[in-house]
């Protein structure tokens, strides 16, 4: 399922999903109507040195494989499918993958080939915003394609400009793990978010319960729901690369990829505590509103107890007979004080209704 957007309680499909058409050949590229045009950037590393070029020509940007030890190339927008598919046979990547990067409904996986792996993720920003991210890399290469400008990647274009020693030496392994990282760290703003929602709905609930917050919980809680079905596979796909055994990923650098799943892990327990949480929130909205409803049916039992009998000595003492005819007739309603006597007795049995409501502990 395609969530566009998480943040805000609701989810939005796509108007229309992105799939091939039916009975087309594997591998078949084509371009979605609602992509945005591809602009391609290169980054050129190795040495201690660095290249940037932003919104270059596809063939500007593989020039540069013969000049640099490490060349990123990032593809924005999915327009092109002339440019993604140069890209994938430039690299040798498979016909199946790149359709798997133009379909940008795809689960977040690993798949590995004899020279490169493939990853597939969902990258956020901090308004929830959600995109495909599909990422390779292999000796000398690391290609991202994404379905619209902005991304996560800003901190490690930022460490490659300060000069970070380890990105400027050209292995395409460690390249790869910064920028995986740079996606699961941005989930983190995401999470938080979340977390203080679901904290400041506790406290309204508990401090009085309305009927918008069950609708608001319920929101949260899709939106809970969305980031599991996201971080259970690209934790089980950063699994699948700490597995491999190519050349061109590095012993030392499992251990970072190592802890990029931990950071995968840590968001998928705090995403199942809040989750529970969220439920659980919405059973104790119900459980307060099933108590405040009995509350009022309560109140309105006993006043319509009391009622009752008031009402009964009305409506006797109302009847239209003659006491002139008979002693029997209707007593009190000659007498001098006949009304005094009777709003006295009614207020007394009134009073007595409630100290008896009272301590049975009714009341």
């Amino acid at each position: 399922m395609k969530l566009t957007k998480i943040a805000g309680g609701r989810r939005r499909r796509k108007d229309k999903a992105r799939r091939s058409a039916v009975g087309a050949p594997p591998g078949t590229l084509e371009a979605d109507p609602q992509a945005e045009a591809s602009v391609i950037s290169v980054v050129a590393l190795g040495g201690g040195e660095s290249l940037y070029r932003r919104d270059v020509t596809v063939d500007a940007a593989l020039a540069l494989r013969g000049e640099w030890p490490l060349v990123w190339i990032d593809c924005s927008g999915l327009a092109d499918i002339a440019a993604i598919r140069a890209i994938g046979d430039a690299y040798g990547l498979h016909p199946l993958s790149l359709e798997d990067v133009v379909d940008t409904e795809q689960r977040p996986k690993c798949e590995v080939q004899s020279d490169h792996a493939f990853v597939v993720m969902r990258m956020l920003d901090r308004e929830g915003s959600s995109e495909q991210l599909s990422l390779f890399f292999g000796e000398g290469f690391v290609l991202t394609f994404q379905e619209r400008a902005g991304d996560s990647f800003e901190p490690v274009r930022q460490r490659i400009a300060k000069g970070a020693p380890r990105l400027l030496a050209g292995h395409a392994d460690y390249l790869a793990y910064a920028l995986i990282d740079a996606v699961i760290d941005a989930y983190f703003p995401v999470v938080d978010g979340q977390i203080g929602r679901v904290e400041r709905l506790e406290d309204d609930i508990l401090a009085g319960v309305v009927g918008d917050q069950v609708r608001e919980l319920h929101g949260l809680r899709r939106e809970l729901l969305g980031l599991k079905s996201w971080l259970r596979p690209t934790r089980d796909a950063l699994g699948v690369i700490l597995r491999l055994d190519r050349p061109w990923l590095r012993p030392e650098t499992r251990v970072y990829f190592a802890d990029v799943q931990d950071h995968a892990d840590q968001l998928i327990d705090t995403n199942e505590t809040y989750r529970d949480t969220a439920s659980g929130l919405i059973d104790l909205h119900m459980t307060l509103s099933a108590a405040k409803t009995n509350e009022v049916i309560n109140l309105l039992t006993i006043i319509s107890t009391i009622f009752i009998p008031l009402s009964f000595f009305a409506g006797l003492w109302g009847m239209n007979f003659n006491p002139e005819i008979s002693d029997w007739n209707m007593p009190l309603t000659q007498h001098p004080y006949g009304y005094p006597i009777a709003i006295s007795f009614m207020a007394t049995l009134a009073l007595g209704l409630l100290a008896y409501f009272r301590k049975r502990r009714w009341l």
